[in-house]
């Protein structure tokens, strides 16, 4: 994954330089999102059953124009692959099911991620897929852009899924970045145990974005099509999710993060420690 030039200033905080932190890991090697995406994984069995019965609600279009498709903050990796094999699928035995063999129009398939996604890695995995396939199901192209953002020309687009991504903001709200602020988050990169104030800035900013990208998918979706959204959250009045049990079973992931996170505190302080003793010794 790609990070930005250190030092970064706030300013630089709100803008898009923030794209090139937000990707996920790209490649095939052990840190990869490929190799570490399970918990999502799983998020996408679950809500398959889902998935399905929302596609039965789709007007089915009869002018064989080709059935457009796109998975908006795909990564890489089969989860992508997944989730668009379900929806063409299923399109696909509907149409069966009505017109009979010959009655199937053709699919296309738009993988939308950031532009620092490694969108080489994800279409050398889709050639791959696709020999196996063989004929392939659809027929593919990647959207470099924010989902916050206009992505499509107007009313073209059938089926739009966004799976495990929209809990990714747009930008660190401003105002968390103030130091002489009472949202001042004292520069940490969580919000875990953080003031009042801290929290709401965050949720502006979150009613801000899914607004822009709730717009965005109104212009966008044709009509009669299907708009599939699924993204974390908690229960109304918990004031963490990592402090809700129920989700601690459920997704095992929140209890490694935190794990992970205090592992690097402990790491980062260790070796400020024995920095300062060498320096020491050596004076």
């Amino acid at each position: 994954m790609e990070s930005p030039s250190l030092p970064m200033t706030a300013k630089d905080w709100t803008t898009t330089s923030l794209h090139r932190v937000f990707a996920m890991q790209g490649g095939e090697d052990d840190l990869s999102y490929v190799n570490n995406s399970d918990s999502q994984a799983l998020a996408i069995t679950l809500s398959k059953p889902i998935l399905i019965s929302s596609l039965q609600s789709i007007k089915l279009f009869s002018d064989q124009t080709p059935i457009k498709i796109t998975d908006l903050g795909c990564a890489t990796g089969s989860n992508t692959f997944t989730t668009v094999d379900t929806v063409v699928e299923t399109l696909q035995r509907r149409y069966t099911a009505r017109c009979g063999g010959g009655g199937s129009p053709e699919f296309e398939a738009f993988f939308c991620d950031l532009p620092s996604n490694d969108f080489n890695m994800l279409f050398k995995l889709l050639a791959e897929k696709q020999k196996v396939d063989s004929p392939a199901k659809y027929f593919a192209g990647g959207v470099a852009g924010s989902f916050y953002d206009r992505l499509f020309p107007r009313g073209t687009i059938h089926v739009a899924v966004s799976l495990s991504a929209l809990h990714w903001l747009s930008q660190i709200p401003e105002k968390v970045l103030e130091k002489e602020s009472r949202t001042w988050n004292k520069g940490k990169t969580w919000i875990e145990g953080a003031k009042k104030e801290v929290v709401e800035a965050y949720a502006e900013q979150s009613d801000k974005d899914l607004d822009d990208f709730m717009s965005c998918r109104k212009e966008e979706m044709v009509k009669g099509g299907v708009l599939f959204v699924l993204m974390a959250g908690r229960p109304s009045g918990s004031s963490s999710q990592f402090g809700d049990q129920d989700t601690r079973a459920k997704h095992p992931f929140t209890t490694t993060m935190e794990q992970a996170w205090q592992d690097l505190i402990e790491e980062v302080n260790l070796l400020y420690i024995y920095t300062n003793y060498k320096h020491v010794y050596l004076s």
